[in-house]
This record gives C-alpha cells, structure tokens and sequence, in this order.
C-alpha cells in the first residue's frame, strides 16, 4: 500500500497527514458523497445538513423555538405548514410540537391526511416544512420531531417518490434530516442525488499545484 485516505467532512479527504501534510479538496463533493452513498457507505447524506443550512439560510437565530400563539403564527406561515394545522400547533410552542403524546400527533395526523390524501403529496409538503426549520435546535429537536412522526407512518416509496418529483433545497433538506434519523439504504439518495448534484455543481477548474497547503482532487 502506497498511501492510505479518509474523508474529513464534506468535500475534502485526508491522506497521510504525517507525510504529505495537507487535505485534497475535491471539485465535486456532491458526485463524491453520493457515489458512496450507493455503495453502502452510511452517513453520507448528512454530510450535506451544514452546506444546505449555508445555502438556504437555516442557521437558527432567536428565538430558537417557534412561541407559540399569534406571535408563532407567521412562523407557520413560512414554513409551508397547511393551514389545516395551525389551530393545533399555535397552541404549543416549537419545542413543544416535539413532545405531543401519541393521541395528539395522531389528530394531526388525522388533519393533514384529510385535506391531503395522496401520500406522495402529503410526503412532498412534510419534507419541505422539514427542511424549512432553523438548524440545530428546531429541525433537530422540535418541530422536526412531529414532523418525522409524520414521515414515518409514509411508505419509504412514496418518500422516494416525492423527494424526485419536488426538486427543491428545502425538499434536499428534509430528506438530509429524515436521514439523520431514520438511516438509508441508499433509496433516498438516489432520489435527491439530481437535487444535490443541481444545487451544488463541480467546481470550477483550478491549478492543482500547492496552495496553502491544500490540493484539489479531480
């Protein structure tokens, strides 16, 4: 064996610091972490929850949970939550939606099916309010654990299904999160590989001699 290598984060591999002493950068994060993703490496995915909170802007600010009340309501809004469900959730706070019993994450359950019968659709609108919640705390933690109790009940097909046909960065986002949690056989990262591969594209052509102790990998 010549050389041995490792990924250290997104995007950059480590190799044989004590000889060579730098990382290689590489162009084409995305390729790269989705080609092991196909391979069975795990975690892949979510080596791509700190790129996506830079390019969508999700890092959480205060408050760091949604209030409740006509103060959370715009909060909602944003979100992308049907509007079927804010009686509910205006009455807790964001932290809170996290700790509904059983019996009340089933009634909102029981809301957004009947105005949305479709799994897929109901998969494609849970995913992208996933996505939309501020990192860490709220996607992590708050909101973001009813709405995965919302995605679980989901078929991992239809998952699949509206992550390909919802080709957006909150969709990307959700599914990074639901795979954080859940795991991955390599089904949602086929899905979201076209979303990734789009919202980050190969860097551009660069020297490949030293610089600042860094190279690029090709």
């Amino acid at each position: 064996m010549l050389a041995s290598a490792g990924l250290h984060g997104h995007g950059s591999v480590s190799w044989e610091r004590s000889r060579f002493r730098n990382d290689l950068v590489v162009a084409d994060p995305a390729a790269l972490h989705l080609f092991l993703a196909g391979h069975g490496v795990p975690n892949q995915l979510t080596s791509f929850l700190a790129p996506l909170a830079d390019l969508l802007n999700l890092h959480e600010g205060r408050p760091q949970f949604r209030p409740a009340g006509e103060a959370g309501k715009r909060y909602l809004t944003e979100r992308g939550v049907p509007d079927v469900l804010h009686p509910v959730l205006v009455a807790v706070t964001g932290q809170q939606s996290g700790e509904l019993s059983d019996e009340q994450v089933d009634d909102v359950r029981r809301r957004l099916t009947a105005v949305t019968p479709s799994p897929i659709d109901r998969a494609a609108i849970l995913l992208s309010w996933l996505g939309r919640l501020p990192i860490p705390a709220e996607a992590l933690w708050g909101e973001g654990v009813l709405v995965r109790q919302l995605l679980a009940e989901l078929a991992l097909p239809d998952v699949a299904t509206a992550t390909a046909d919802t080709r957006t960065g909150h969709v990307a986002m959700g599914v990074v999160n639901l795979a954080m949690h859940f795991g991955d056989d390599d089904t949602l990262a086929r899905a979201i590989g076209p979303t990734l591969r789009q919202l980050f594209p190969p860097a551009p052509a660069v020297s490949s001699r030293r610089t600042s102790g860094w190279r690029t990998a090709r």
